[in-house]
């Protein structure tokens, strides 16, 4: 078992104490859902935003973003380009200087090792003052004031960054905390035939139609007839329908559509959603420490800590369900599958080990 401890593994430590055991003391590796892979990648494009702007490529940043956006679906490719350069456009001109991105930390809390890696260190050069950069995707309500900047309050994780960064050598004021909200958007759908439904239509009064539809063509006003194979008449020479019988064609509802909405509709649907309320997929708060508070929290922290050393692996029933999926071990917790089924790997896979 591992003796390294990270706001990821104290995040499951709190959840569950048996998915802790198979995650952290057995090793057992879960596949990532859509949900998982969408947030691991628009990391990495917000990695690679950060990384050029640090390294002075800074009109190249949104380039560098949208390259790291590579593994996901066609639809979630567009998601998450059309939030990145969202980003870019809404936060891109602050003058910050970058320090740090994807910088690993260790430091002792009492016997216990805490580490971690802070996503970017920058400072505010309208002031000079240093912050830990960290940024989310979520499918959450993250209106400013709600309950998902209120749990910030307590956050473990925050703490153990400001901590993080004090052993790096940076005294930060405390950490701008960015969230993407992935769009619940789906392409539309064609509507089934059969499903379809259509306005009346107006036929064309030159040719004895009316508003109703076209019913009067048949007579033709003057025009000369023409008998159609099909049985039908038509006034070919007509001036104001062209011989069609109609001024205006009937057409689908509004709500329907006759065809898929292409990739490019799709993507510019969702650049108007964001541009017409943009603080519905971008927030962007500052959460702080007061140096009484940090006590407190780091002590959460040893509590946390404490309850793996009991040994206990109790199974926690309220944490089977998350974002509407099962947990991937809700197989191994109901003995419908043996561990033989998983894969092994590194309890923390997203650091260093050499760090």
């Amino acid at each position: 078992m591992s003796n390294l401890y990270t706001p990821s593994r104290l995040r499951v430590i709190r959840s569950c104490l048996r998915q802790h055991h198979y995650r952290y003391n057995l090793g057992l590796q879960l596949d990532a859902n859509d949900r998982m892979r969408f947030g691991t990648v628009g990391h990495k494009a917000l990695e690679a935003w950060y990384r050029a702007w640090m390294d002075g490529y800074t009109t190249a940043r949104l380039d560098a973003a949208l390259d790291a956006i590579t593994g996901l679906s066609h639809v979630d490719t567009i998601k998450l380009r059309v939030l990145a350069t969202a980003y870019h456009h809404r936060w891109g001109a602050e003058d910050w200087e970058v320090l740090a991105v994807e910088v690993e930390f260790r430091f002792m809390l009492g016997d216990r090792l805490i580490g971690g890696k802070i996503d970017a260190i920058i400072r505010d050069r309208k002031d000079g003052r240093v912050w830990v950069i960290e940024h989310k995707t979520t499918g959450s309500d993250t209106s400013i004031g709600g309950v998902y900047w209120e749990r910030l309050t307590l956050d473990s994780q925050v703490s153990i960054y400001i901590d993080g960064a004090a052993i790096l050598g940076y005294q930060v004021s405390g950490c701008i905390y960015d969230v993407l909200k992935r769009p619940a958007h789906e392409v539309l759908q064609a509507t089934p035939a059969e499903s379809r439904k259509y306005t009346q239509g107006k036929g064309c009064k030159a040719c004895g139609g009316s508003a109703g539809g076209k019913v009067g063509i048949l007579r033709g006003r003057g025009h000369a007839i023409t008998q159609m194979p099909d049985g039908t008449q038509h006034c070919p020479n007509c001036h104001e329908c062209g011989g069609t019988g109609w001024k205006e064609e009937p057409k689908l509802y509004a709500n329907q559509r006759p065809e898929d909405e292409t990739p490019g509709e799709f993507e510019t649907r969702l650049i108007e959603a964001i541009a017409e309320n943009p603080d519905s997929f971008l927030q962007r708060g500052t959460v702080v420490r007061l140096e009484h508070e940090l006590p407190a929290m780091r002590q959460d922290v040893c509590d946390d800590i404490d309850r793996v050393e009991t040994g206990l692996i109790p199974r926690n029933p309220d944490a089977c369900v998350r974002g509407g999926e099962m947990c991937g071990y809700w197989g191994l917790c109901n003995g419908t599958v043996s561990a033989d089924t998983f894969t092994s790997g590194p309890a923390h896979p997203e650091l260093d080990a050499a760090t």
